[in-house]
């Protein structure tokens, strides 16, 4: 039958895509870590950090670089990090690693921060990762206003999911005492790699000001810090974390035959299990998956909802939804 050669021929043509995407995978380059000094690692996974020992003055301010991997990562799952300081209070960080279990956090220290040792320590899915500790051996406090007496700073949103190229900013706003109208106000975006992107901006008569920075497309996955500053003197930082969808166009094509029936269900569930164990589609956040999974209970909803993203008529964002159900539910399983 005619109609049935045209479907095992389609079928055999997202084997062969597949495969070739496996070849990619297994030949392209591996990412590699540029950041290591001290740390420990444990079964799950490591955590180092870049410098051991820093001294802070005033017009040396200090980005210690926190790193480490993950073992057999599911993309997107939160690291917590918690920080022991020398009067023994806490701090909690959190990130998320990239396709290769790889994250990166930067700590920036200034005359704020006290002297004393600080015990770092990570974790991943309730599982202890790595530790890993600094000392600060001298701060030289600057005798100006602190920094609540100079401004303040606020982020609108602390997590942005983006899907392929798309384009966002990030927004953020605040006030400034004793404000010159026209006067530069600098921000430092530190990237989780260490990079630094500078932004000037200026405010109102008032003080108030606000800005929007432009989310590069070469910018990764992570969490950034954003140091705000006026008249050379720090007032404020905010964190967000940038998540990233990705999903190959050519995917779409198979969506399409998946709803359209010329595509058995298993062959639509190997083929995204394969995609986003290889890394070839990213998806922030993913559940885990549950045992015991039923293949063939895949809801209607979600054969429509994918129906309609391979027609552009649902954003990424919806399509994911989706995903994450059949993950969660067991019926997509993640290694």
């Amino acid at each position: 039958m005619i109609f049935l050669d045209t479907r095992r021929t389609i079928r055999n043509k997202s084997i062969i895509v597949f495969t070739l995407l496996l070849v990619l995978v297994i030949t392209g380059s591996s990412f590699t870590s540029i950041f290591a000094s001290t740390g420990s690692s444990t079964n799950y996974g490591s955590l180092k950090i870049d410098k051991d020992t820093v001294s802070i003055s005033e017009f040396e301010p200090t980005i210690i670089q926190i790193s480490g991997t993950i073992h057999d990562y599911l993309q997107g799952q939160r690291i917590f990090l918690q920080m022991i300081k020398p009067d023994n209070t806490s701090e909690e960080m959190k990130t998320i690693a990239n396709k290769d279990g790889f994250f990166s956090i930067p700590l920036y220290l200034d005359y704020n921060w006290v002297a004393g040792n600080y015990q770092l320590s990570a974790t991943y899915l309730d599982n202890e990762i790595g530790s890993a500790s600094f000392l600060i051996t001298s701060v030289d406090t600057p005798n100006i206003p602190i920094f609540s007496k100079i401004g303040s700073l606020e982020i609108d949103d602390e997590e942005i999911t983006l899907s392929n190229n798309e384009k966002s900013t990030v927004e953020i706003n605040g006030n400034i005492k004793n404000y010159e109208k026209g006067e530069p106000i600098s921000l430092k975006v530190i990237h989780p790699n260490g990079l630094i992107t500078n932004v000037s901006i200026t405010g109102k008569s008032n003080g108030d000001f606000k800005a929007h920075i432009l989310i590069e497309e070469n910018w990764e996955s992570g969490t950034f810090s954003i140091i705000a500053s006026y008249e050379g003197q720090d007032f404020g930082e905010v964190n967000f974390i940038l998540n990233k969808i990705q999903i190959p166009e050519f995917f779409k094509n198979v969506a399409n035959w998946w709803s359209d029936g010329l595509v058995k269900d298993t062959e639509f569930v190997d083929g995204i299990e394969f995609l986003i164990n290889a890394k070839i589609i990213d998806i922030p956040n993913l559940p885990k998956s549950t045992v015991g999974g039923n293949d063939d209970a895949i809801p209607d909803w979600i054969r429509q909802n994918v129906g309609w993203w391979a027609k552009d008529l649902i954003s990424d964002e919806d399509f994911v939804s989706g995903i994450k159900y059949l993950v969660e539910h067991g019926i997509i399983t993640i290694q």
